[in-house]
């Protein structure tokens, strides 16, 4: 019974933080802000979701070392962009969208590219994205709690992309579905490409 009240009352707490922990969802003052970076965009979101995904389909060690190359390079991209003066990179822009494109190849072909060049492609995405949440920072209130956010948002999305590719290799009809995904995210980025050449 006791256990039962502590969960209720830490989940409260957590859902409804102090006014003076508070912060605003939208305004990136702080943890739930860097959560909301790689979660509301959806380039973002695909290309964290493939990344679980892509691990899931090679197997073994690179279900936790693929997500892990991405997290690690990510963080430290992160304090690149945090660093960085200027506050737009057109390059690092083009450079997500090419991550959904590859990334969403990638899932199609399964286990076709080796994994060496695998990490090397998760390794430069990451940094890519890394840079775009850093350039964010300096608008934070609280840089670290923004930090630990979207690194705690991006490794969330590492595992639901490991638990769908996990539960989308059981049959035949799941990994067409899952091959029909990659497709799609591959789409998208190319549309987004040819918006940002439009504009």
């Amino acid at each position: 019974m006791f256990n039962i009240k502590f969960i209720i009352i830490l989940s409260y707490f957590l859902v409804n933080p102090l006014p003076a922990l508070a912060h605003s969802f939208f305004g990136k003052e702080g943890f739930y802000d860097g959560i909301s970076h790689p979660v509301l965009g959806l380039d973002h979101l695909f290309a964290m979701i493939c990344v679980g995904i892509l691990s899931a389909q090679i197997g073994g060690r690179a279900i936790w070392t693929v997500p892990l190359t991405f997290v690690s390079i990510m963080t430290m991209g992160g304090l690149f962009g945090f660093l960085l003066i200027v506050q737009e990179f057109y390059f690092v822009e083009v450079g997500i969208i090419l991550s959904v494109i590859l990334l969403g190849i990638a899932i199609s072909i399964q286990k076709k590219i080796p994994i060496f060049l695998i990490m090397i492609f998760v390794g430069i995405f990451g940094l890519f994205h890394g840079i775009a949440h850093g350039l964010e920072i300096p608008a934070a209130s609280s840089p670290i709690l923004f930090i630990l956010g979207f690194i705690f948002g991006t490794t969330a999305l590492h595992i639901f992309g490991v638990i769908v590719g996990h539960l989308s290799l059981k049959t035949k009809m799941s990994l067409n579905l899952l091959r029909l995904t990659g497709i799609i995210f591959s789409v998208y980025g190319m549309y987004l490409i040819v918006f940002i050449f439009i504009e």
